[in-house]
């Protein structure tokens, strides 16, 4: 069954990012915007020319490394 995050966002217009982890679908992150956090921990940066920068942050527990 597919992931589904509800959220009171509109729906996404344009380019979608679906996270390579839980399959979960966001608008793709822009260089001058915040990155995307994920619902499943990971957050997703766009450091240019559509090169996406990938970090684990748990919400619960801290640290990890």
């Amino acid at each position: 069954m597919a992931s589904v995050t509800y959220t009171a966002q509109s729906p996404i217009a344009g380019q979608i990012f679906t996270c390579p982890r839980c399959q979960r679908e966001h608008a793709y992150p822009r260089v001058e915007q915040k990155p995307i956090r994920c619902e499943c921990g990971w957050w997703y940066t766009n450091v240019g020319h559509h090169h996406l920068v990938e970090e684990f942050k748990p919400r619960i527990g801290g640290h990890t490394g």
